[in-house]
């Protein structure tokens, strides 16, 4: 009857000799060899990239619309003087105007399509009759501001503004009608973001003291580009408006309305990518995983090494082989 291996046993064989000696040296120094050159190997495959220093991460803000904005608008006349039409949620900027209040109040819708809880996208606009002596709009301002946070890395609340400056209309005399400008929030970053790190109080920190306040005396300091200029100075990033095109109609209505339509996320997420310093632990994950891969190899290839240095009597030891049982 034919016989067939069911099962096979290894057998162990030792080899002895003293700690302080040239054997026990010379396997020691293989296997800090075995442990060192997957290093070595990775350094060379990928120089200055064991692991990667900065993170991308792709995350759409949780952004809410805090009513603090401000509308501008130059009427032309017939008589060459130009009249300016204002709107503002900011007192100071009120008083510096005469409180000339003579548009309609913002009207804001949100839609939050996936019902996540995130607003996808966002509608503000304003509305204003033209004066019975007017001839047209000559340009218009129109911004707001936004609470915007991110939480997947970790949580920051990043300045966000969302700012049309000096826009003339799409056609002259524009007397009455809808003019929309669709757009996308994007990401504006000059540094990596630091996460808080365990022990240690090293956090990115984002200034807030860009909104117009009470202490502004003068109507320059509530200009876009005054406001735009402070956010990027002292912030390490912020969300702004990216406009991409615009939609108009006219009627008979005898009114003005400027729309601003906001897309947040969803298809064009990689707008509101920000990149982050990766972790300690991230480059250690990212690091092991390289490491042992090419471990394993290196591991097998000092243990091959070993039997030929003992089998080949390169290495003097006692050989200790285990009691052998007959074959029954």
């Amino acid at each position: 009857m034919q016989l067939f291996n069911l099962h096979r046993k290894s057998i162990y064989v030792l080899y002895q000799n003293r700690l302080c000696s040239l054997s026990t040296l010379a396997i020691a120094l293989v296997v800090l060899l075995s442990l060192i050159l997957p290093y070595c190997v990775i350094s060379f495959i990928n120089p200055g990239a064991l692991w990667d220093r900065y993170r991308l991460v792709y995350e759409q803000p949780k952004v809410h619309f805090d009513y603090q904005y401000l509308f501008l608008a130059e009427i032309d006349r017939p008589d060459d003087t130009n009249r300016l039409i204002t709107c503002s949620s900011f007192q100071s900027y009120n008083e510096l105007t005469d409180h000339s209040q003579e548009c309609n109040a913002i009207k804001v819708m949100a839609d939050d399509g996936n019902m996540d809880g995130k607003t996808d996208k966002l509608s503000a606009s304003v509305a204003f009759n033209l004066p019975d002596e007017s001839t047209g709009m000559a340009f218009y301002t129109f911004y707001f501001f936004l609470d915007a946070e991110v939480k997947s890395n970790c949580h920051f609340t990043i300045p966000a503004m969302i700012s049309l400056s000096k826009q003339t209309p799409p056609t002259q005399p524009f007397t009455s009608g809808r003019i929309s400008h669709l757009g996308h929030l994007r990401a504006s970053q000059s540094v990596a973001l630091q996460c808080p790190f365990f022990m240690r109080n090293i956090k990115t920190h984002f200034n807030h003291n860009y909104r117009p306040n009470e202490n502004y005396t003068s109507v320059e300091e509530f200009l876009p580009e005054s406001i735009l200029h402070r956010i990027e100075h002292s912030n390490a990033a912020y969300f702004a408006f990216e406009h991409t095109r615009t939609q108009w109609s006219r009627d008979g209505s005898g009114d003005i309305e400027i729309q601003v339509q906001l897309l947040i996320g969803g298809e064009d997420g990689q707008k509101t990518a920000l990149l982050y310093n990766a972790s300690l632990w991230q480059k250690v994950a990212q690091f092991w995983a390289q490491y042992f891969s090419v471990l394993i190899v290196f591991l097998w290839m000092a243990d091959k090494l070993k039997d030929w240095m003992f089998d080949s009597y390169w290495i003097r030891a006692m050989r200790v082989v285990p009691w052998k049982e007959k074959v029954v």
